[in-house]
């Protein structure tokens, strides 16, 4: 797990700079020469390997719903939940000092998705069709589903199995299968089986606070299982992805005519799609790229100028889509195409 400094920053600016954020509505922010629209979402920033700050140039915001409505009498397409986890799920082991166990240690598992209030009914869909988990309001903006019984966490481990995950939240998913096992034959109420979760959740997301690694001095780190990006399984794995990670950008810009006397102002109107992640996952962002390619039968593999771009900053990657043109021959036609074949499910 990388700390936010090593990551670097990662926030909106006026040169479309990769950002992933809580699942905001939508929101404007303004710089010298453009207003911006953005509508992004994301889960709890906890549960990714680096923190990416939600830095805006303005406090101004404008709420508009990005949930797709993929479901119908709450059935959900298993592999679009499968591309929602990857982009929104969070696998938690918590360790806390508790003197009612042997160990004088509370072990418990978690399985969180985080959204913006505006979106429970996504949530919703989720635990009726699962028929498992909890949801809360974490505050005014925010939902949780979380799963904390380990036998409702069967449900999402055997869900994984069947429908893996391919970003590397595989290998996040491996260590908590790992606990989840070892809690369910009740290891973890012994001392070698205590430190066994211990070395399991350094390799877990933030790893370990300073005050675990001081109460367990002896515990040996776990390598984090290796990850093998092995391609994109279904189409309904990218609509549950882009619904996660997916940014919608809408850029407005100003410019005040060098050539009228009255000072007339010229606004140019843009639109944008975007994903970024960690640089680890730059063979998710590539697959991505080739397969919104690959919808498009106008598009020639000799265009010296293709209809995306990759970038590269720091220890991010991101795609972007930023030709009108491919915004409505690609991505609009895919997302439609995906939501109408979800309600025949």
């Amino acid at each position: 797990m990388m700390s936010e400094n090593e990551m670097g920053y990662r926030g909106s600016k006026s040169g479309i700079i990769p950002v992933k954020e809580q699942r905001v509505d939508g929101s404007w922010f303004l710089t010298k020469i453009a207003k911006s629209l953005r509508c992004t979402l994301m889960g709890r920033e906890i549960c990714y390997q680096v923190k990416i700050p939600s830095k805006q140039l303005n406090s101004q915001k404008y709420y508009f719903s990005t949930l797709i409505n993929n479901s119908v009498n709450n059935i959900i397409n298993l592999w679009f939940l499968t591309g929602f986890i990857d982009a929104e799920g969070c696998f938690q082991i918590s360790i806390r000092h508790d003197k009612k166990y042997k160990t004088n240690w509370r072990i418990s598992l978690t399985f969180q998705i985080k959204l913006h209030v505006k979106d429970i009914a996504l949530l919703n869909n989720i635990k009726n069709f699962l028929n498992v988990g909890t949801i809360t309001l974490h505050n005014k903006d925010t939902a949780n589903f979380n799963i904390y019984s380990i036998n409702e966490i069967q449900v999402i481990i055997d869900h994984c199995l069947k429908y893996p995950l391919i970003t590397a939240k595989y290998s996040d998913f491996l260590l908590f299968k790992q606990a989840f096992e070892s809690i369910k034959k009740g290891d973890h109420l012994t001392e070698k089986g205590l430190l066994k979760i211990v070395s399991l959740k350094s390799a877990l997301n933030l790893g370990l606070s300073d005050k675990l690694k001081a109460a367990f001095p002896k515990f040996i780190p776990v390598s984090r299982p290796t990850f093998k990006f092995n391609g994109i399984p279904d189409p309904f794995w990218v609509a549950g992805f882009i619904s996660g990670d997916g940014s919608f950008y809408l850029i407005i810009r100003s410019k005040i005519s060098s050539t009228s006397t009255t000072g007339n102002i010229w606004r140019s109107v843009s639109l944008i799609f975007g994903v970024s992640l960690h640089i680890r996952d730059k063979e998710v962002i590539q697959a991505l790229a080739s397969y919104f390619i690959s919808l498009n039968d106008s598009v020639s593999d000799n265009l010296t100028v293709k209809p995306y771009s990759i970038s590269i900053r720091n220890q991010s990657v991101s795609l972007y889509i930023r030709r009108f043109s491919d915004i409505v021959n690609i991505i609009i036609p895919f997302l439609k195409s995906i939501l109408f074949l979800e309600s025949k499910v």
